[in-house]
């Protein structure tokens, strides 16, 4: 039987956020040590289930929850990760290097490192999609930020964050280019 604990702060290794505040987890409880987080103005909704603690930096494991059926991701590209999508429920759709992909359950695809890519979801529905990060670099410490920055309200109206923290997180983070 899998153990839950109660989980009310984000974990130690994060250094305190701006202001000296930390980020509270949004589920009092989860299983098997997972860490969740949800950003309000996306409506996302993620799972670390693998962080590079876990894996000696490998790789970043987490379930991605889009539960509105209009949820975009702007292009951007990882300049030294390699970005892995499978669809586990619903559809998605992505771009990646100027050709368009659509993926249903079981279909996985790959943006390789330095590859500009975005994603929507294209089921209508909530779409469920597990993701890794290789190398995982500080992706975790980013997307943790990001949400942090979209409660603050330090975001723009599609959740994108300023661009302090974008310099901040420029291995994991770049814009496409042109």
């Amino acid at each position: 039987m899998p153990s839950t604990r109660a989980v009310d702060s984000i974990p130690p290794r994060y250094p305190p956020l701006r202001g000296g505040t930390r980020l509270n987890w949004p589920r009092e409880a989860m299983e098997d040590n997972a860490r969740e987080i949800e950003n309000p103005i996306t409506g996302e909704r993620i799972v670390f289930r693998r962080t590079a603690a876990d894996t000696d930096g490998e790789l970043l494991e987490l379930d991605d929850f889009w539960v509105r059926p209009d949820h975009q991701v702007p292009e951007h590209l990882h300049p030294e990760m390699e970005e892995r999508w499978e669809v586990i429920e619903g559809a998605a759709r992505f771009h990646i290097g100027g050709s368009e992909v659509s993926a249903a359950p079981g279909d996985v695809v790959v943006a390789p490192p330095g590859t500009a890519h975005s994603t929507a979801n294209a089921a209508g529905g909530p779409t469920h999609v597990r993701i890794q990060m290789r190398p995982a670099l500080r992706w975790e410490e980013f997307v943790v930020r990001l949400f942090q920055a979209a409660r603050d309200g330090q975001t723009d109206e599609r959740g994108v964050p300023n661009a302090e923290l974008l310099r901040e997180f420029h291995r994991e983070l770049a814009p496409p280019p042109g």
